[in-house]
């Protein structure tokens, strides 16, 4: 059984690895299985970028262009601002001395002077990556994620979702051959998931009856075995006439079919509830996401770049709203071991920014984004920032 804090701790703690729920969501937020800092700064726009470890997860045709290996070894935190004062309020109600009645009456009103508010965090307490020419390897023992949303249905409810992802992948990439006028690289990811899922309304009842808030028999967990197919295409430039003046932006067009099995966690490994359960944890969507890059021309110590990606194509939660994504991004290069990257972009319609420090092997990131979290027709922004400490080799 699980004590009333629990969730709240679960929001703060890589130790809730196998926490799951049911199968509904009650979020309509698109749950990405994979975000990195530097993406999300630009827009969340990286589908014809992919030059960087992470690209065995945003496309995996960019370790076919890759020259050298690199190890990347990080700890990534996030969440929206307010998150810590709602828990710490919440603490406070749970360690008092009140009855019962009095304890359903306080977690009421806090639930009621928060309505409107969506509460995000997202741990990753340590991530590996091994890329290089061609392929990689990448292994993420825990990926939490919580949302929180305060809700009036019935009465005042917190929807809570919570995803608990363990992955393990392996990325091949290459170019096709006999390619005229342009290269064209391909690649895949596979990735072994287990999935933990919980996703239901909590009303103030439920916080005050007792320790049986989220019972084991509602937890809901499985694995899966994917791959995601991606794409890079940059065309060979004449070099002279109307199209000679594109040279120096070396477009480039990217696609990625991810999830392509769908397969869903049907498949259990037990390790939270060994009595058997009914459902099975949200499934890995099949979507499509599209995009282009196009360069800056590079001057002294600067260059940069800018990308426009059409993302989760197929998601039921899918609208053109939540789909384009618009970036740019500028570095600028002292030597190879110092340099920096600032970022700007629309995520979902909201501002995203973000910037990057590298300094030999330790490399700092740092995002602020929005998820959209209302309805298909009402726009509800839910502000994150997120860093990532990175040792990179």
């Amino acid at each position: 059984m699980f004590n009333r804090g629990f969730l709240f701790l679960a929001v703060l703690s890589a130790m809730i690895t196998t926490v799951s729920a049911q199968a509904e969501s009650v979020s309509t937020t698109i749950h990405h299985h994979y975000q990195a800092p530097r993406a999300l700064g630009m827009g969340d726009a990286f589908v014809a970028v992919a030059n960087d470890y992470s690209a065995m997860f945003y496309n995996p045709a960019g370790l076919a262009r890759r020259e050298d290996g690199q190890i990347n070894l990080s700890l990534t935190a996030g969440g929206t601002p307010g998150a810590m004062d709602f828990y710490n309020e919440f603490s406070d109600i749970d360690k008092s001395s009140q009855t019962d009645q009095q304890k359903q009456q306080a977690y009421l009103e806090l639930i009621e002077k928060n309505y409107g508010e969506v509460y995000s965090m997202r741990i990753a307490p340590m991530e590996g990556f091994w890329v290089r020419p061609n392929w990689g390897i990448a292994l993420i023992p825990a990926d939490v994620s919580v949302e929180m949303a305060m809700h009036q249905q019935v009465g005042p409810t917190v929807n809570t979702t919570v995803y608990a992802d363990t992955t393990l992948a392996l990325s091949y990439a290459d170019d096709v051959k006999g390619i005229d006028h342009g290269r064209l690289s391909w690649g895949v990811t596979g990735k072994f998931v287990n999935r933990g899922f919980y996703s239901r309304p909590i009303s103030s009842t439920d916080f005050a009856n007792g320790d049986e808030i989220i019972k084991k028999e509602d937890m809901l967990e499985g694995y899966t075995i994917d791959a995601d197919i991606g794409f890079l295409w940059t065309p060979e430039l004449p070099d002279s006439g109307l199209w000679s003046v594109l040279r120096l932006a070396s477009p480039t067009v990217g696609l990625v079919v991810r999830n392509v099995a769908e397969t869903g966690f049907g498949s259990s490994l037990k390790l939270l509830n060994k009595e058997g359960q009914n459902g099975a944890p949200e499934k890995l969507h099949r979507v499509v996401d599209i995009g282009t890059r196009w360069e800056y021309p590079s001057m002294w110590i600067f260059g940069g770049r800018g990308v426009l990606d059409v993302r989760d194509l197929g998601h039921p939660d899918f609208n053109w709203r939540k789909g384009v994504h618009l970036g740019f991004e500028f570095d600028w290069t002292v030597s190879t071991w110092w340099k920096g990257h600032y970022r700007v972009g629309l995520k979902e319609s909201f501002w995203t920014a973000g910037i990057s420090a590298e300094l030999g092997i330790f490399n700092l990131d740092f995002a602020s984004y929005a998820d959209d979290v209302g309805t298909r027709n009402t726009p509800v922004e839910s502000r994150v920032y997120m860093t990532r400490l990175n040792l990179d080799f």
